[in-house]
């Protein structure tokens, strides 16, 4: 990913915005979120090799998975504490098998986030962090995906109190 070509301007903005943000709602830490979502390859062979020189050819192993992966959405807030990772499979149907404990598994056609599988991770995992109850205002700063910019996305976070900072695009 490349920086725009102005990106120090708009970092300062940013970060100006989240910080008149915070200064003026004083959110406690642990209600002030960073939440994005990644891909997870299963099989991502190594650019760097060691091999003699002059060797005309290497035979790099690999399980022959290059071009499949997952997509995790990760979250901490402010105060250090991570959320549960919200894993998305690109599958139709959710696997039959136990899934490991303090991850949150879903389904989805194309393997990342939609805006229905966002309004679950709020559900899920947003609004179940430690001191929901007690604290009215909270901060969370999302990535540029456009499952989080609909007007119904925002009608939502700002029903649960939540103000929003988008990281500006090509800067996440």
């Amino acid at each position: 990913q490349h920086l725009p070509s102005n990106f120090t301007k708009i970092f300062i903005a940013f970060q100006q915005y989240v910080i008149g943000l915070h200064k003026g709602h004083d959110y406690l830490l642990s209600q002030m979120g960073n939440a994005d979502e990644t891909p997870v390859s299963f099989d991502e062979p190594s650019s760097n090799i060691i091999e003699e020189i002059g060797t005309k050819s290497v035979i790099i192993k690999t399980l022959g998975n290059e071009k499949m992966c997952i997509t995790v959405m990760l979250a901490a807030l402010a105060d250090g504490i991570k959320l549960p990772p919200y894993v998305i499979l690109k599958r139709k149907t959710m696997l039959q098998d136990q899934m490991p404990t303090g991850i949150i598994v879903r389904c989805q056609n194309q393997g990342w986030m939609s805006t229905d599988l966002m309004k679950d991770w709020l559900n899920i995992v947003w609004n179940r962090r430690p001191g929901v109850p007690v604290c009215k205002r909270r901060m969370l700063v999302l990535g540029t995906v456009k499952g989080y910019l609909t007007p119904a996305m925002k009608n939502i976070l700002e029903e649960m109190n939540a103000a929003i900072a988008v990281v500006p695009g090509g800067m996440s």
